[in-house]
């Protein structure tokens, strides 16, 4: 997990990507996993937590900003979980079929399973008769940003980043 100089996250890097900051001297280690990365030149603790000297500039704009629509997104979005029937979903489903001119949008598209994507075909869930569990919904930036952090596993709140609950 990468953190601002103010000790907000903004992201979450490779391990190659945070070794390169600590390199060039641009962050240090403010949390790190067991064991050692070594080289001929240098060693140093697997750094779980990184944070920038200098506070880097992000566009807090950005943070509201749409993800771009992809396949794995919305396998994402969705759990990856079947719309029509909650089973596990590898699929992706136009709820407007793109073969009658529906588009790959967030609020187009969800997960389906392989048995109700194929039942469905190219009709609308209504003329189907196969009802939406959970409606499709947009994707933000700011909402990647704090899936991933969580993914980390890291608690921000033991490191004195965010107040305790």
């Amino acid at each position: 997990m990468v953190l601002n100089a103010t000790l907000e996250p903004i992201g979450v890097a490779s391990l190659q990507r945070a070794v390169a900051f600590l390199v060039k001297e641009r962050a240090q280690i403010m949390l790190a996993a067991d064991g050692m990365i070594r080289s001929n030149s240098i060693e140093l603790p697997v750094p779980r937590v990184v944070v920038f000297n200098d506070y880097v500039r992000i566009p807090h704009t950005r943070l509201y900003d749409r993800m771009p629509w992809s396949r794995r997104g919305v396998l994402d979005r969705d759990g990856r979980r079947c719309a029509y029937c909650e089973a596990p979903g590898a699929t992706i489903d136009h709820i407007h079929p793109a073969s009658r001119g529906g588009e790959s949008t967030w609020l187009n598209t969800i997960t389906a399973c392989v048995a109700c994507n194929g039942a469905k075909g190219d009709r609308t869930p209504a003329e189907a008769g196969m009802p939406l569990r959970f409606e499709p919904r947009v994707v933000w930036r700011r909402e990647v940003l704090m899936l991933a952090v969580e993914a980390t596993g890291v608690d921000l709140a033991e490191l004195g980043v965010l107040p305790r609950p």
